[in-house]
């Protein structure tokens, strides 16, 4: 009897039916008809997901477990069930092995697809170390993961939690948020917000037009073309930049550079350097502990230094339409240049000896006052200016 030849394709086909394992069924949920399938894959080291259609949910299990699981739900709310299995076809299944990397497709094989969603949710084994993940418009969730994790959506929202490794996704436009994340994180979205609680590398976010919030992160670098951005605490330098929002920061251990183009800028506490830039909003930095460059358009400053003899640096203070008020230890010793181009009342006060005041100007209208002298002996240079407004140097309490 003459041996049957088998094609390459036959024989992949046949070795996929022995390796993993499928099963559907179609019922009806409410108005809606579903079609629900599970399947099973040998594990690898690394699990690689996309699909054209639906939301991707993957997380990790703590059993020891060597199979990657997933469940595939489609809902049509067409009328008649036959009507729905042909809606179902249109977005086709496929899993497949590359190398070390298990491989879970969903494919669009139509366009008329305004009646259907899916969702499709992998459970990974401990083994797995790398996920890469991808989806055209819906949802994204990766959730611990031992490992890193890339992942993108044209649009959807995202969601990371409890991530080992290194995480880096884009989003067109969703939300994004990120909890207990161990190392490095970057997130970008083309418009949505962004929230990251408990980082503990180094964060970097980029958005569109939404607002950024962080609780805890490593050292930060932060964009937004136009939302307001919040840092709770910071283990490290910072970076912020926004198109027009409000800046709001914590507790900082390292430098700051804070730069918006028309919000209020607040920092609760900075070990290190301090520059900041808006283009009109007042500025109150708090428990500054080195130096601090303040430049905005319009609007009062407050500074509150906490610097030790030794570790203050010069540090310049200027607004255009504002008062400016410093706070300075009682033993520091500093060189202050104030200018004030119109003033109205005192002008220029202050709490230390040393000072010396004089105006230009005439007696009944706004004028110019400067001061200048070395306060406990003299140090670093503090320079103060506004435009219109008043200046006062105050002892910390």
């Amino acid at each position: 009897m003459a041996l049957r030849r088998w094609s390459p394709a036959a024989i992949a086909l046949m070795l996929s039916a022995s390796l993993w394992g499928q099963s559907a069924r179609v019922f009806r949920d409410g108005d809606s008809w579903v079609e629900e399938t599970t399947g099973t894959l040998p594990a690898g080291h690394e699990f690689r997901a996309s699909t054209d259609l639906g939301s991707l949910q993957v997380a990790g299990t703590a059993s020891q477990v060597s199979q990657v699981s997933y469940v595939v739900r489609k809902r049509s709310r067409s009328s008649t069930e036959q009507e729905a299995r042909q809606q179902f076809e249109l977005l086709r299944i496929s899993t497949s092995r590359a190398g070390d990397a298990v491989v879970l497709e969903g494919h669009l094989l139509g366009h008329n697809v305004k009646r259907v969603t899916a969702d499709i949710v992998v459970q990974l084994p401990p083994q797995t170390q790398v996920v890469k993940v991808e989806t055209r418009e819906g949802a994204l969730a990766v959730a611990s993961i031992a490992g890193s994790v890339a992942g993108s959506t044209a649009g959807g929202n995202v969601r990371v939690d409890r991530i080992s490794g290194p995480v880096k996704i884009v989003s067109g436009g969703g939300n994004m948020e990120a909890t207990n994340v161990t190392t490095d994180l970057y997130l970008q979205s083309g418009g949505g917000n962004v929230s990251v609680e408990g980082a503990n590398g180094q964060v970097m976010i980029k958005t569109g037009g939404g607002r950024v919030h962080v609780g805890t992160s490593g050292a930060a670098s932060i964009e937004t073309g136009a939302g307001n951005i919040e840092v709770d605490r910071c283990s490290g330098d910072v970076r912020v930049n926004s198109g027009g929002g409000n800046l709001n920061l914590g507790d900082v251990s390292g430098t700051v550079t804070a730069e918006t183009g028309g919000g209020t800028v607040k920092i609760a506490s900075a070990q290190g350097e301090v520059r900041v830039i808006t283009g009109g909003g007042a500025v109150e930095l708090m428990k500054i502990a080195r130096s601090a460059h303040v430049e905005t358009g319009g609007g009062p400053i407050t500074v509150q230094f906490v610097a030790r003899p030794g570790q203050f640096g010069d540090s310049s203070l200027h607004t255009a339409l504002g008062n400016i008020v410093v706070y300075l230890p009682r033993d520091l010793g500093v060189s202050v240049h104030a200018a004030t181009e119109m003033a109205s009342g005192p002008g220029i006060k202050s709490e230390f000896q040393g000072l010396a005041i004089t105006s230009e100007g005439g007696q009944y209208g706004p004028k110019a006052m400067f001061g200048e002298g070395q306060l406990n002996g003299g140090g670093p240079i503090l320079r103060l200016r506004t435009t219109i407004g008043q200046i006062e140097i105050r002892r910390s309490q």
